[in-house]
């Protein structure tokens, strides 16, 4: 900002033959008074500090050279050269027309006002990010809280595969699959074993699909760690995570399934059973009664006796139940 809103224009002016002591009054109430010739020339301006440097009786004598002040200056530039000449006013000048006075407390006083409105707004920005900061980290506490509540282990990793985020879970895993801590920006490679390799290059593989294509990605498989004697079924989400429409990298999610896959590896053991159970209803057990039944229908009842008759047909009646049995045992084990 230059200092043409704080040149003061209503100035006093005198004589340069006037006598001190006729202008001593008008130069206490105004600090300072400009002197011009019967021209209206300015011939420079005089304040009481050149009347006590210079204590002579006209004002001619008393005044001091004084450099000017382009009105287009800036007010850190006047203030500036008002300190370095130790002067509490200059004159100011519009290339060589004379504009009036310019005064230190002035530009001080504006300098203390913009100071005070720019503490005053720091105050308020400082207030507004203390409140932002404040729901950020409860924002922060509670999503932190969420994932430390799974049992999944959940890592934010950047393309670059630098850990941004952890769970509780997955830093658990690594103090025992690893006996080290997962640290904020660490390679994800850096914590492996090596019997590893191949999950890591499955791993790599499914990360770069999932930033590639922008889609996620889930995979199932088995994991065996021949040296701890351990097998675990893992299942891994990886979604790719944005901001502003740019990747910064992908969510990575790891369940233990050890538990659903030997329930499904049961049921289809039990399936399997089934399907033994049916073929030897259909096949071996069925048989017998089907030659029951065919022997049966052979005989001669007729040269029978009437109680003979009767158990023969006893016998019938409990092989077609028998049968009957059978056949929807093996019909509900084939559609299991």
């Amino acid at each position: 900002m230059n200092i043409s809103f704080f040149v003061r224009r209503n100035f006093q002016t005198i004589q340069p033959y006037q006598g001190i002591k006729a202008i001593k009054d008008d130069l206490l109430e105004h600090a300072a008074l400009v002197v011009e010739d019967e021209e209206h020339n300015h011939l420079g301006i005089l304040t009481p500090l050149d009347v006590v440097q210079r204590p002579y009786n006209l004002v001619i004598d008393c005044l001091t050279v004084k450099p000017a002040l382009s009105v287009y200056v800036t007010v850190d530039e006047a203030l500036q050269t008002l300190q370095q000449e130790q002067s509490e006013v200059l004159p100011v000048f519009d290339d060589d027309r004379f504009e009036g006075l310019v005064f230190k407390n002035d530009l001080l006083e504006f300098v203390r006002s913009k100071r005070r409105e720019l503490e005053a707004e720091v105050d308020e920005r400082t207030r507004e990010i203390k409140i932002i900061h404040e729901k950020l980290e409860l924002s922060r506490q509670v999503l932190q809280a969420m994932f430390d509540s799974t049992q999944s282990s959940i890592f934010l990793i950047a393309p670059d595969y630098r850990i941004i985020f952890f769970n509780k879970k997955a830093l658990e895993v690594s103090r025992f699959m690893y006996g080290r801590e997962l640290q904020l920006g660490d390679s994800i490679l850096n914590y492996k074993m090596d019997s590893d390799d191949d999950v890591f290059t499955s791993f790599q593989v499914n990360f770069e699909k999932a930033l590639r294509s922008g889609e996620p990605v889930t995979t199932e498989r088995e994991i065996v760690y021949p040296n701890m004697q351990l097998s675990n079924w893992i299942r891994s989400e990886y979604t790719p995570v944005y901001d502003e429409g740019k990747a910064i990298g992908v969510a990575l999610r790891v369940v233990d399934i050890t538990d659903r896959k030997l329930y499904e590896l049961q049921i289809d053991m039990q399936a399997q059973i089934l399907q033994q159970i049916s073929w030897i209803q259909s096949h071996q057990t069925r048989q017998p009664v089907a030659t029951i039944l065919g022997l049966i229908n052979i005989l001669d009842k007729s040269s029978m006796t009437e109680d003979n008759q009767k158990i023969i047909g006893m016998l019938e009646q409990t092989a077609h139940k028998l049968d009957d049995v059978i056949r929807e045992t093996v019909i509900k084990a084939n559609s299991m």
